[in-house]
Order: structure tokens, then C-alpha cells, then sequence
């Protein structure tokens, strides 16, 4: 697969609603223990914008539809793009840096066609807002993140991705992420949560680490990158089927 003519594509842009509620709205401050609510409380899925939480973290929260995506796309595209730092460039040029995984991992990631998911460590560098961030994501299953199994069969979840964030390639555990990608008449609508610093333990650190600026980085980031998800991965995936037909 030719990835340069994805990394010539332009990055989307955020519309001009969800970049006023990102920067002056309000969002429901969902707790991280109360995150079955997400799933259950059709209010909550179009939520954008961020807020300071009581333990001084911020939520941060957005949506994007995706009517050209479906759930093998997503399975298959976070199990393929760790393995070439340009595939994760080319999904959003410019602010993707580079990635790679655990090496307890290999198994997993070396395999010929799409595994059924298994808990994995990727280690991304991006930019967001105005910080280059090399992080670790431990990615889990989501009944072990805490979301309830029935409920997401009642609620039409197609496939969640979640885990557990740290900072500086993991020195630091840091904020709790989820994408859940609700079935629609339109395809799907990804529901994002960021629960930003919710881990972070030390209150000088916490307030050194975490500002209203760089949770709006995050949603801004977040906006932008889903967006291009749906624009890309499609293209990208049809590829990879006729590559490996």
C-alpha cells in the first residue's frame, strides 16, 4: 500500500459548532466509575468539550459520525497501524509522530490476518496542542476497563477501544480513554472519553500536567483525528483486502 497519498491528504477540519463547545460549552462531568452511563443515557453520546472535574483532572468528551466505518475496520485498523510508524503518520499527518508496541506483543501484531483482540501495549508520540507526548496505552478489554457486557449488547456498541494512558512512554499512569462505536441508520457514531489525569496521584504534578488549554488541545486533537479516521481507514482497509486477496 502507497500510504504517501494519505499523508498529502488534508487534515480535517472542526466544525464550527463543536469547536465553540469546546471552548465554551458545557459537558456532563461524568464520573470514570460512572461510565456505563455513556452507554445507557443517549444525552451523554453528544457531548463535546471539557471539564475540570472535582479531583482537579478534566473530562474530556466528543463524537464523531462515521457512516463509512464498521467494526472490522476498527478491529483491523488498531491492530495494523502499530506496526509501521508511517501507517499511524497517515492518520493524522503532522501531529502523529511515531509508534511501536511491547514486545511481549509480537505474537499478536506479526500475525497474517485480523486476530481476535487481545490486551496489547503501544507506545505513540504525538503531538497535542502544543506538547509532544510519547505515551504507553495498555489497551483491555472493556468489561475489565468496567463497562457492563449486557449493557452494551442492549445499547447496539458495536466495538469499544479502551485502556489505561500514561505519560512519558508510562513513567507516569495518567488518564483513562474509550471510544465506543455505537451502531446507527447512518453506520456508526463514536462516543470518545478521556478521563485527562485522572490518575495522576501527585497534586503538584497533577496541576503541572494538566490545564484547561491542553484539555482543549485534547478534544481539538481528538475532533480532528476521528474525523480523519472516517475519511481514511476506509480507503486505507479496501487496500489492504485487495493487497492481501
Amino acid at each position: 500500500m502507497n500510504l504517501d497519498k494519505y499523508m498529502s491528504m488534508k487534515n480535517c477540519d472542526i466544525p464550527k459548532d463543536i469547536k465553540q463547545n469546546i471552548y465554551n460549552g458545557n459537558i456532563t462531568k461524568t464520573q470514570f466509575k460512572d461510565k456505563n452511563d455513556i452507554l445507557e443515557k443517549e444525552e451523554l453520546r453528544l457531548e463535546c468539550g471539557c471539564v475540570k472535574m472535582d479531583d482537579e483532572s478534566y473530562l474530556v468528551s466528543m463524537y464523531t459520525p462515521m457512516p463509512d466505518v464498521t467494526k472490522e475496520m476498527v478491529s483491523w485498523w488498531f491492530w495494523w497501524h502499530p506496526q509501521n510508524s508511517k501507517r499511524y503518520q497517515a492518520w493524522y499527518p503532522g501531529e502523529h509522530k511515531s509508534i511501536s508496541y511491547a514486545k511481549k506483543d509480537l505474537g499478536y501484531f506479526q500475525q497474517k490476518t485480523t486476530p481476535e483482540f487481545q490486551p496489547n501495549t503501544q507506545y505513540p508520540v504525538e503531538r497535542v496542542g502544543s506538547l509532544l507526548a510519547p505515551l504507553s496505552i495498555e489497551f483491555v478489554q472493556p468489561n475489565e476497563f468496567g463497562f457492563s457486557k449486557n449493557i452494551m449488547e442492549k445499547q447496539d456498541v458495536e466495538v469499544i477501544i479502551c485502556g489505561h494512558v500514561g505519560a512519558f512512554k508510562g513513567l507516569i499512569p495518567n488518564t483513562e480513554m474509550s471510544h465506543v462505536f455505537f451502531k446507527t441508520e447512518k453506520g456508526l457514531l463514536l462516543v470518545s472519553r478521556f478521563w485527562l489525569g485522572k490518575n495522576v496521584k501527585n497534586k503538584i504534578l497533577k496541576k503541572l500536567l494538566l490545564t484547561q488549554k491542553q484539555a482543549q488541545g485534547m478534544a481539538d486533537h481528538c475532533c480532528v483525528e476521528y474525523r480523519n479516521f472516517n475519511e481514511r481507514i476506509p480507503l486505507m482497509y479496501q487496500e489492504w483486502l485487495q493487497d492481501n486477496a
